[in-house]
């Protein structure tokens, strides 16, 4: 429920507002940073590396559910990452029509190089929080995501 202080407040405003805007900002920091760096990845399938870096051969179907990303928008994804020979498919051995993705030693040197620059950025970015100021930040955040997506730690 919206409390009355934050019904009254122009959208980006409110608590969700500004945690809306801050995380563009970081999230524009960065695309911005791997262009610079890469002119054949940006964030979106950064976010596929990283998945495929935590967990390797997923189906894609999966990394759209994480991503919360639709089935054409993932294609896309994937189409582009295996042209750059940052990922390769293979059959799923255990489902006829299914793939698996995997990272190739080029996209895990990729993930790499960028997820460092994405931990220096996301630093900078919280450097003036307090220990306490990011506990309850990843409380919040914590408690929105799980609002919608009650099994987000199961995935």
């Amino acid at each position: 429920m919206i409390t009355m202080s934050e019904e009254s407040k122009k959208i980006f405003e409110t608590t969700v507002g500004m945690s809306f805007i801050a995380t563009r900002m970081v999230q524009n920091s960065i695309q911005n940073k791997i262009s610079k760096l890469r002119d054949d990845v940006n964030f979106e399938q950064m976010l596929v590396l990283m998945e495929l870096d935590y967990e390797d051969g997923l189906r894609p179907s999966v990394i759209a559910e994480r991503l919360h990303r639709s089935k054409g928008t993932m294609t896309s994804l994937i189409r582009h990452a295996e042209k750059n020979e940052l990922i390769a498919s293979a059959k799923d051995p255990h489902h006829k029509n299914a793939k698996r993705l995997f990272l190739t030693l080029k996209g895990k040197k990729v993930h790499d190089q960028l997820a460092q620059m994405i931990r220096d950025e996301m630093a900078f970015a919280t450097q003036d929080l307090t220990e306490e100021e990011r506990a309850n930040v990843f409380s919040a955040m914590e408690k929105i995501i799980l609002r919608y997506k009650p099994d987000f730690y199961e995935m």
